[in-house]
This record gives structure tokens, sequence and C-alpha cells, in this order.
């Protein structure tokens, strides 16, 4: 479980040098008490003190996992260093003074998992959002934001590159004090599923209960009809002027360069229409 709590880290943590000696520390709100995943941490590094409530008016009850002796922080570089991704290992070397061990990762993809499950337990959510063409129709997003200084953050990439869907938006320039960022984001109901039934057994029961009441809503759903009622009963069978595009053509289809590779290439375009178009020009010109 090394690399799940590296990957707790990269998204909730960070490391540096004081005047009296060096700090690392993970926040994490919750309602009832510590929030299991701290605790999960701690067990796994061994060092380290969990504390809290930080309460402030109108936030979550604020916990968090502290280490605050060069041992300790040692200890935990040690552990979960070769999982880190560049940012928080240039913390901790920064704090610590000398090189982490070389990384191991990407490691096998069960570990690549867990990596990412425990990134996700820290920067991840599912939450709904709107259809965009049917109202009172909703669908199940994925989300991870990520800042970085240049680029695309690599936590980012390599959580793709894990679960192998989702996209990348461009930069998004939050309002002051906040930093550009990107996000990573699934959203098409197959690929939500796929996406959690891998991070599953390595998700806290924070982030499962999310996902169950999001999925739940989902599921419960009428199913979408598919395709443009303009086309037809059979769907791309006729064109929007309801020519049959099956029954157009006068040869058979011989595809040519890349559509050979396409055997239903030639139901794409509708050969009436062609002609039509083609018999209007030659007479325009007349």
């Amino acid at each position: 479980m090394l690399a799940w709590a590296a990957g707790f880290f990269d998204g909730e943590g960070w490391a540096a040098a004081k005047e009296r000696g060096v700090q690392a520390r993970i926040n994490q709100a919750g309602h009832d008490g510590v929030p299991e995943v701290l605790v999960k941490f701690r067990r796994i590094v061994g060092v380290g003190r969990l504390k809290g409530p930080v309460l402030e008016e109108g936030k979550q009850p604020l916990y968090y996992w502290e280490a605050t002796s060069r041992p300790d922080l040692a200890r935990v570089a040690e552990l979960i260093g070769p999982w880190l991704c560049p940012v928080k290992r240039a913390e901790l070397e920064s704090a610590l003074g000398r090189a982490l061990a070389p990384v191991v990762w990407p490691g096998s993809m069960s570990q690549e998992l867990a990596w990412a499950g425990g990134f996700f337990d820290g920067e991840g959510s599912t939450f709904l959002a709107k259809h965009r063409t049917h109202t009172n129709h909703f669908v199940p997003v994925l989300y991870v934001p990520q800042s970085a200084e240049i680029g695309t953050a690599p936590e980012l990439l390599r959580l793709r590159a894990a679960v192998a869907v989702g996209t990348i938006s461009g930069i998004r320039r939050p309002h002051a004090p906040g930093r550009p960022y990107r996000r990573w984001r699934v959203f098409v109901v197959a690929q939500v599923q796929l996406a959690l039934h891998l991070l599953w057994p390595f998700l806290g029961e924070v982030k499962r209960q999310q996902a169950r009441r999001v999925m739940q809503l989902i599921h419960s759903q009428p199913d979408l009809p598919r395709g443009n009622p303009a086309f037809g009963v059979a769907g791309a069978r006729y064109c929007l002027r309801g020519h049959d595009k099956w029954n157009a053509r006068l040869r058979p289809f011989k595809g040519r360069g890349r559509n050979e590779e396409d055997p239903h290439n030639d139901l794409r375009q509708c050969l009436w229409c062609v002609r039509e178009d083609a018999r209007a020009r030659r007479n325009k010109r007349r």
C-alpha cells in the first residue's frame, strides 16, 4: 500500500524545511472524527501524529497528519519517495537536504491503480452534472483538478494512464488568489463505471459513498433515446432528405486508401444527394 500512500501525499500532502527542523502535513476535513484516510496513511508510514479538529465557522472540522522530526520525515521519504511524482519528491528532498531513492514507477497495473486510488482519495470527487440537452437528466462526473507551473501536471497524466479513460482540460483560470489549473474528467457513463471499478479496491469509504449516491441516481434514470429522429427509424439508413442510403448504390462499394479499413464507409454518405447536387451544379453551369 506504499503506492496508495504516495498517491494520497501527492494529492494532499506537503513538506518543507522550517527554522527549527522540518515539517510534513496532510490536511483532511471530516464531520465524524479523524478521517479514515489519515488513519490509513499513519498506519502505512508508521510515524507522525494525528491532530485536530481545527474548528472554523462555516467550514467542516479539519484534521491532519503531521511529522515534525527529521527521523520521521526521513522514514516517510524512504517508504513513499520512490512512488511520488516530481513535485512532492522535490519538496521532501529540499526539506531533508538530500536526494531520495530512485523512482520505481510506473509499476504493475495494481500498483499504479493503488497510487491513483490514493490520489483520488485526496483530490478527486464524483458528482452529478446536468445533461446538456435533456432537462431533468443527469450525467456522472469523475473530477480531479491539479495545478502545475508549466504544462500539464504529471499527476493528471499518471492518473489518466492508470485508468486509461478520461480527458484533461486546457488551462482554467480561477479568481485570485487561486492558481491556474487543469482538470481530469470522465463523464461517459460506461467510462465512469470502468474507472470506479478499477479504483474501487483502493478508495476510502467517503469517496465510495459519494460514488454510490451518484451512480444510484444515474441507474434510476430511464435510458435516453439514441440517434436523431430526423434520420428515420433505422438511424443512419435515411438521410435528412429522406433518401434510402442502403439502396442508393448502383454497384458494390470498393474502398480505397483509408476507406478500406471501414467496410461500412459506403453508408456514411447519401449517393442520392450526391447525384442531385452534381446534377444541379451541371444545370447551373449551362
